[in-house]
């Protein structure tokens, strides 16, 4: 398999984008992020959305902003 290949895989059909890599600010932490992320899983959960079978999350703090150039 081409590497372009894969990337038109991971774009096209799993929905899988890398976004540039930045840093985050003190604010990321704040009571009224921290209720607003409360907010919206209390309506993905409403909404019925099924988080053990349909969604992937992956943990921010796993990535390293050198492992690939310019994109974490």
């Amino acid at each position: 398999i081409s590497e372009s290949g894969l990337q038109k895989h991971m774009k096209e059909k799993i929905r899988l984008f890398l976004k540039s890599s930045s840093v985050h600010t003190m604010d990321r932490d704040a009571t009224r992020n921290i209720e607003f992320r409360y907010k919206i899983i209390t309506e993905w959960k409403a909404a019925g959305v099924d988080f053990q079978n349909n969604c992937v999350f992956i943990d921010e703090a796993g990535f390293n902003s050198h492992q690939i150039k310019s994109r974490a």
